[in-house]
């Protein structure tokens, strides 16, 4: 009986469990999400990215892996892909409130930060009724159809519903 040699492959780490990870790792999660957010817009270079969002290289790799950020050896800047898989806590409107919902989607999350921004205009008077509903009437994020009630969402903004304190819900459980 022969012994066989290790293979030469080298073994890719298993990516991290949204579910499993720590208030303090969700943190650090949320700020590489942050950080590859600013890096897709262009808003600065990679290391001063780092220092805004108080993330190490090694750290924002662990927590975004390496189909997210791309380069960064032999001299290549480091960039980011142009979508990812990434679990977001995000609110979802719906007739009676935003709702928290978790998605895997930056396409999702684009698009839900579009409506709350054009929502956000209506509420100030700087978008008309008809161009809102217009816009977002049948519009699909992840297999459900957004709010674009006009009228509607008037009501509940002067019913305070509507508590636009952060885009980033807080899905799970609270301390």
């Amino acid at each position: 009986m022969s012994k066989r040699k290790g293979n030469s492959r080298s073994i890719k780490p298993r990516s991290l469990r949204y579910s499993s990870l720590t208030e303090r790792e969700k943190a650090t999660y949320d700020r590489t999400t942050n950080l590859v957010t600013d890096l897709r817009r262009g808003e600065s270079s990679y290391t001063e990215l780092l220092r805004k969002h108080h993330l190490g290289s090694r750290t924002a790799r662990k927590y975004a892996g390496r189909d997210i950020l791309l380069g960064g050896t032999s001299g290549k800047p480091v960039r980011a892909s142009k979508t990812d898989r990434r679990v977001r806590d995000l609110l979802f409107p719906m007739p009676s409130g935003d709702v928290p919902i978790r998605t895997r989607s930056s396409r999702d999350a684009t698009k839900l930060s579009n409506y709350y921004n054009d929502r956000e205009k209506l509420l100030l008077g700087k978008l008309h009724l008809e161009e809102f509903e217009a816009k977002w009437h049948r519009v699909h994020v992840g297999g459900e159809e957004l709010f674009a009630d006009a009228a509607e969402i008037l009501i509940m903004a002067d019913a305070d519903v509507l508590k636009m304190d952060r885009l980033y819900a807080s899905v799970g459980p609270q301390r």
